[in-house]
């Protein structure tokens, strides 16, 4: 590693030495947390010691080792703090030994050193994506106005460009003009040779662009499909436009744009989305059936929670912070933050009723807290093809297998 590569966490970091931290972003003033119920997350992601919700079989699942994470959590109960919210392990609010972002910086910061100094193309390509990933974890739920994080999230995109270049295929990033600015991608490919079928693919409001690479290596580019990524309203690359009710609108443009792209074959070109991510999947169905070929929604918030006012009042601090923060609002407000998400709803907008010509598969788990099974059947029943994969056993990490296997196996079959 060149010297003038070495401490590039350390220098960025310095500058917001005293960022706010992570728990203040959304939320004004002092935050009183009382004994509130956990959200029914089927992951147990709703812990009570901890702001943010800790989705450890997913971050496994990703590539994380799950002795790398139980560490790091475990560095973060023992810190001494002070920490913002003395009942939340993960809020020590000095940038240091302790905190969140600093702890997963660390560890992104030793694999990009091993990356640098990896003997071979695809060592430095395997500890890239290591670096991108730990980054990510620092930089996560991606608040916008959250500098620290804003930090880890440069890096973790450096490190996922570096990774990129190193591929078969190297890695394009797209720049998609929309309304003055530019909607930002990555698009892999694993052939260049002829075009290729495309998925577009966006997930929840705490997920970035990266975190869809593991999907891509064992499902998509095997089966010979390019994977186009793009940020949600108000996340990462796209954290300059607000969500809206029209939560679409960025996919769309990029919808239209996609015969541009040489590598592609316009005519077979799928959405998938997760969480937030199956909501825009689902509209754009409705809303763009003769450019869109088939739509696949994973545990999407289509409806239930936006219109039932109990079940959104059971949000956790962090989705709650994610929500506000993604329509460039505060979270202490929650009823009013709901009266504006209802607008959200595809049934209210008129959307879920009517059924789409677009093939769409909609999958989830039966006791999903923000997409139950009703809401992945419906889901389903709004289109004139759908089907619905109702999952039900545990433990998760065999069912994200069977989810995306299914998955590839359908977008084989419509593309």
């Amino acid at each position: 590693m060149t010297s003038q590569q070495s401490n590039l966490s350390e220098r960025l970091f310095s500058a917001v030495q005293h960022a706010p931290e992570t728990s203040t972003i959304a939320f004004a003033g002092r935050r009183h947390v009382g004994r509130q119920e956990p959200a029914p997350f089927v992951d147990g992601a709703d812990l009570p010691g901890f702001y943010r919700l800790q989705k450890r079989a997913y971050w496994h699942w990703l590539g994380v080792d799950s002795i790398e994470i139980e560490a790091t959590l475990a560095r973060l109960a023992a810190a001494p703090g002070p920490r913002t919210v003395e009942s939340w392990l993960d809020t020590v609010a000095e940038y240091g030994p302790g905190n969140w972002i600093f702890e997963w910086s660390q560890l992104g910061a030793k694999a990009q050193q091993l990356a640098q100094g990896a003997a071979g193309r695809e060592e430095a390509r395997a500890q890239f994506l290591a670096a991108a990933r730990y980054f990510s974890l620092a930089s996560y739920p991606h608040l916008k106005g959250d500098r620290l994080a804003l930090q880890a999230q440069l890096l973790a995109n450096q490190a996922y460009r570096e990774a990129g270049r190193r591929l078969p295929v190297p890695l394009k990033e797209l720049r998609i003009p929309f309304n003055g600015k530019e909607v930002q991608g990555y698009l892999h490919l694993p052939a260049t040779d002829r075009p290729l079928p495309l998925v577009i693919v966006s997930g929840s409001l705490d997920s970035l662009q990266l975190d869809f690479w593991r999907f891509y290596e064992r499902y998509l580019a095997p089966a010979g499909m390019a994977m186009l990524t793009v940020d949600m309203p108000g996340v990462g690359y796209s954290s300059h436009w607000p969500l809206v009710q029209d939560s679409s609108r960025l996919h769309q443009a990029v919808l239209h744009y996609v015969p541009n792209i040489p590598w592609v074959d316009e005519r077979r070109v799928a959405m998938l989305g997760v969480r937030m991510g199956g909501n825009v999947a689902a509209r754009l169905a409705s809303v763009e059936p003769f450019r869109l070929r088939a739509a696949v929604c994973i545990a999407g918030a289509a409806n239930l929670f936006f219109s039932e006012r109990e079940r959104f009042m059971r949000a956790p601090a962090m989705l709650r912070d994610s929500i506000a923060n993604r329509l460039g609002m505060k979270s202490n407000d929650w009823e009013s933050v709901y009266q504006h998400c209802r607008g959200l709803s595809l049934k209210t907008q008129g959307l879920m009723g009517r059924k789409t010509s677009v093939p769409l598969l909609s999958i989830g788990h039966r006791h999903d807290f923000l997409c139950p099974e009703a809401e992945i059947q419906a889901l389903a029943a709004s289109s004139r093809s759908g089907q619905a994969l109702v999952l039900d056993k545990l433990p998760l990490l065999q069912l994200y297998e069977t989810a995306l296997a299914r998955t590839r196996d359908w977008l084989v079959d419509q593309l």
